[in-house]
């Protein structure tokens, strides 16, 4: 394609024309793709005895519904056979239509053994989803908790973030019901038409980890799956370690897991950035409501722009501010960021509008109390397997560098660790296709490591 046709293409346009060329080089290559990536790292695949393979690659099974191919994919990728499903993404966008997989030549005998197995056991793909998305409450730890929810099968819980709502996982929630999970995206503690307790100590660690204990319990779901972004992606990892039987496997995005620091949240900012002001102690400031609440929209707009991967490079976001300096209204912006559709922002502003921020700003109120609270977690390592997904031009890995760094050590069973480039904090939203085929391929995954045990 010419240079000016590229430019004409949209970013959808430009992720399905990638993986028509990812399919056909796929084919073009056959079986001389050795690798799959089974963990966050590369594991080499032995060839069988017979030698280099040369042979096109040749179907193993047909599947009716997609989603029996991508169970089958995921069961012969547990057996190390080298495999994909034919017109892969085409299995996602098309989910009415069925699928080969597809092995080199030489892998067949063992590929169609390991299917002929999954048969015997009667191993049936979920239930198509039937396109609704459903809305109602959930009383847990003593509040009553809005959810939306899609599909049915595995429990997969969506937390949200902090200026967010469920509407976030917008687009996930669509995408895993469609693989057969499901899906579950609550309103959090303090957020939308979740109750709001006034109590500042009714917004600690143990409260917001119990909400989620009981909404698994609630939904008879155990164990479930669990994925946070923002503080959705610090409550996650809390309700990991206090509750393990519950939560089989954790996806964090945006921000890593960290662990408890030998000095609370206040110390730390001090000792990092000194001389300087912290987001996070404006935020748990009393100037912090009348900031956010002088002009609702404006302010959720230039967050969701500034933090964004399409923020100019001079108007992005930093975390920090002279401590003599004012505070002040970040740029205003007229339009959309791309990925956002008005409506989705309209939906926000109303709830912000309807809530006010308290809620979701005593989360913040709370750093130093949690720290005290939680002794117990010094040294304490996140042991389910885990995805990390973040923006490679997400500033929160700026303060967090050290975290993200260590992520390997301090989650001994990471499964992968991603950066989207040029993506930034609002993953899940600003890039939605890669985030779901992440989800999606973890959540195979765990499905054919769970069968293989």
């Amino acid at each position: 394609m010419a240079d000016e046709e590229l430019l004409s293409l949209d970013r959808s346009e430009l992720v399905d024309l990638a993986r028509d060329c990812y399919d056909a080089e796929v084919k073009r290559r056959g079986a001389t793709l050795r690798r799959v990536a089974l963990r966050a790292e590369e594991v080499e695949i032995s060839e069988p005895e017979s030698g280099e393979v040369t042979e096109e690659p040749v179907s193993a099974g047909f599947f009716s519904y997609p989603q029996g191919a991508l169970l089958a994919r995921s069961l012969l990728r547990g057996e190390r056979i080298p495999c994909f499903v034919d017109a892969e993404h085409l299995v996602y966008l098309q989910m009415g239509k069925g699928a080969h997989v597809m092995v080199p030549a030489a892998f067949l005998d063992r590929a169609r053994e390991v299917l002929e197995a999954m048969e015997a056991e009667e191993v049936e793909p979920p239930e198509p989803w039937d396109g609704e998305l459903r809305h109602r409450f959930v009383e847990t730890n003593g509040i009553r908790m809005h959810i939306a929810e899609a599909g049915a099968g595995p429990l997969v819980l969506l937390l949200h973030g902090f200026p967010e709502s469920w509407n976030s996982w917008r687009r996930q929630l669509e995408a895993l019901a469609a693989e057969g999970y499901h899906v579950v995206a609550p309103d959090l503690r303090g957020y939308g038409q979740t109750d709001r307790p006034e109590a500042l100590a009714a917004y600690d660690i143990f409260q917001l980890a119990g909400d989620i204990v009981g909404l698994v319990n609630a939904l008879a779901g155990a164990p479930a799956v669990i994925v946070g972004h923002d503080w959705g992606a610090w409550i996650a990892p809390h309700c990991a370690l206090l509750r393990p039987e519950l939560f089989r496997a954790v996806a964090l995005l945006s921000v890593p897991f960290v662990p408890r620091r030998p000095v609370n949240q206040s110390q730390w900012e001090e000792q990092k950035y000194p001389g300087k002001v912290f987001y996070q102690a404006t935020l748990r400031s009393p100037v912090a409501e009348p900031f956010f609440s002088s002009d609702v929209r404006a302010r959720l707009l230039s967050g969701l722009w500034a933090l964004s991967g399409d923020a100019a490079p001079d108007r992005r976001w930093k975390p920090t501010r002279d401590k003599d300096a004012p505070l002040v209204a970040p740029p205003s912006y007229l339009g959309l960021p791309p990925w956002l559709a008005d409506e989705d922002l309209s939906f926000l502003v109303s709830e912000y509008q309807r809530t006010g921020f308290t809620g979701g700003l005593n989360y913040y109120r709370n750093m130093d109390r949690n720290w005290s609270l939680t002794p117990f977690l010094d040294g304490a390592k996140l042991l389910q397997r885990t995805l990390f997904v973040a923006g490679s031009e997400d500033p929160v890995l700026q303060f967090l560098e050290e975290e993200f760094a260590d992520l390997e050590v301090n989650v001994p069973n990471l499964w992968k660790k991603a950066l989207i480039p040029g993506a930034g904090h609002w993953i899940q939203q600003e890039r939605p296709a890669e985030v779901n085929r992440l989800l999606v391929a973890f959540l195979h995954e765990l499905e054919a490591g769970e069968r293989a045990q």
